[in-house]
């Protein structure tokens, strides 16, 4: 593994903004303002705009070693192929088992908001109070149907979504700039005091999320003109248009509400954008929007959901699981066991926390957020220390900065993000007691799950072990 080569040249035809269409497409820009980012303002204060270009930071400089590596990992696209090559494969399946359960773990949880804003879009367009169980249910059939069936949203789709997406929340923040804001405009939420003044472990456990996936821009390499240079372009492009949109898109909600922002995402986080649309657009625009945000958040949930099946159809075609997993259907070629699997994990939960009384939004939503919040960070952190491990024998022509510099300071810097996430968690689920650690520790067990698999694989199946960190080549 560490004697990578270059890889090949694509034989694409598509460009870097095609790629950074995608990537920014698949965040769901809507469904994470209107769902995420208050939970960033309530509880961390209104530095969370400011947090957005400091965030970007970080990655971009994180991203001049992942760059780097691309030309020499196969499968580059999954963290875990970084770590694996750098730090060993008993880490990178440790970490690959990581990844699956973030992503199984996401598309559950993007559930409980779905359901709260489609509730909400029926009271408001048709005034028809309606509970939150049928939607989630109701998500969880669709979700399980159209991952056996493998449907998955187009680019072209994806990108329609996107455009209509932005465009809304570029309309509802010029309004509320031409109106002036509640109390006037102010750069304050944008400055490095206020920035670093609020409870930053909270703000950058929910910014991180905004950004998943854009490493996603190493999947092209066999579909772009230019490997090397498309995908550098597209991943540093990715990374300033999502930090300045959201930035901006914060900023702009925190002027709709002045000194009330902070109250208003803590009392009323799920009606915190379409209010301020209908009081400084139009209840026209807060209808798109409340229907758009649905439609964003199922759109998440299928994404997740295809991306868990996927990982654990892999995993379970190299036998780093059970080969169950790897059965696919004869009629539509989609790996239905991992499928369904997930989507019973998905009803269990959803009958938990209906049986409990548990919150869609507060409990099943962002508690149960917290194991991928942490992981976000916490792999992003292992894979710019296995950057380094990876070019210190050898630069193999990449200069210092690139392979040795860069990724040195984003694993620092990383680093010093998870301990700030890890410090604020109480914070950020509002709980007290063992389930601040409980939660980020399932990774931890997931982790060595992964890591023992692989010991196992090395002494009884070394054929199959040395795929690891290969899949995808077949």
């Amino acid at each position: 593994m560490k004697g990578g080569t270059e890889s090949a040249t694509g034989s694409g035809k598509l460009s870097a903004h095609h790629v950074v269409f995608f990537v920014v497409a698949a965040a769901a820009p809507l469904g994470f303002a209107v769902g995420s980012t208050p939970l960033a303002l309530g509880r961390g204060g209104v530095g969370t705009a400011g947090m957005f270009l400091v965030v970007g930071a970080f990655l971009a400089i994180f991203a001049v070693g992942y760059t780097a590596m691309t030309r020499f990992v196969p499968n580059a696209g999954a963290l875990f192929s970084y770590i694996s090559a750098g730090l060993g494969r008993p880490l990178g399946l440790g970490t690959a088992f990581v990844a699956v359960l973030a992503y199984a773990i996401a598309a559950t949880g993007a559930i409980g908001p779905f359901a709260v804003f489609a509730s909400q879009a029926m009271s408001s367009l048709f005034g028809i109070e309606t509970p939150w169980e049928p939607w989630a249910f109701g998500a969880v059939a669709a979700m399980g149907i159209l991952g056996v069936l493998n449907v998955e949203l187009n680019v072209r789709v994806l990108g329609i979504i996107m455009v209509v997406e932005v465009l809304v929340l570029l309309v509802l923040s010029f309004g509320i700039i031409v109106a002036g804001g509640a109390q006037g405009l102010s750069a304050q939420a944008l400055l490095p005091d206020t920035v670093v003044g609020g409870e930053i472990g909270v703000v950058l456990l929910v910014v991180f999320a905004a950004f998943a996936g854009f490493e996603a821009t190493a999947l092209f390499r066999e579909e772009v003109r230019d490997p090397v240079k498309t995908v550098r372009k597209a991943t540093f492009s990715s990374l300033v248009l999502i930090a300045l949109f959201h930035a901006f898109v914060t900023w702009a909600i925190v002027q709709a509400y002045g000194d009330t922002a902070v109250t208003v995402a803590n009392e009323a986080p799920t009606e915190m954008f379409t209010n301020a649309a209908k009081q400084y657009v139009g209840v026209t625009l807060a209808d798109v929007m409340t229907v758009l945000v649905v439609g964003s958040w199922f759109a998440s949930i299928l994404a997740f959901h295809n991306a868990t099946s996927r990982y654990l159809y892999a995993l379970g075609r190299d036998r780093a699981i059970s080969s169950v997993f790897a059965r696919k259907s004869s009629k539509s070629g989609s790996p239905w066991v991992a499928s369904v699997t997930h989507t019973a994990f998905s009803a269990i939960v959803l009958v938990i926390c209906a049986a409990y009384g548990f919150d869609p939004y507060m409990d099943l939503f962002v508690v149960g957020s917290v194991p991928v919040a942490v992981s976000i960070p916490a792999m992003e952190c292992l894979t710019a220390v296995a950057i380094v491990a990876f070019f210190w024998q050898d630069q193999r022509g990449v200069s210092s900065w690139e392979a040795l510099i860069a990724p040195t300071v984003a694993a620092l810097a990383l680093g010093v993000v998870l301990y700030f996430v890890l410090l604020n968690i109480p914070m950020f689920t509002a709980k007290t007691g063992a389930i601040n650690w409980i939660l980020p520790g399932i990774n931890l067990v997931v982790l060595a799950g992964g890591i023992a698999r692989a010991l196992w694989m090395r002494s009884n199946r070394p054929a199959e072990y040395q795929r690891i960190g290969h899949w995808g080549e077949r």
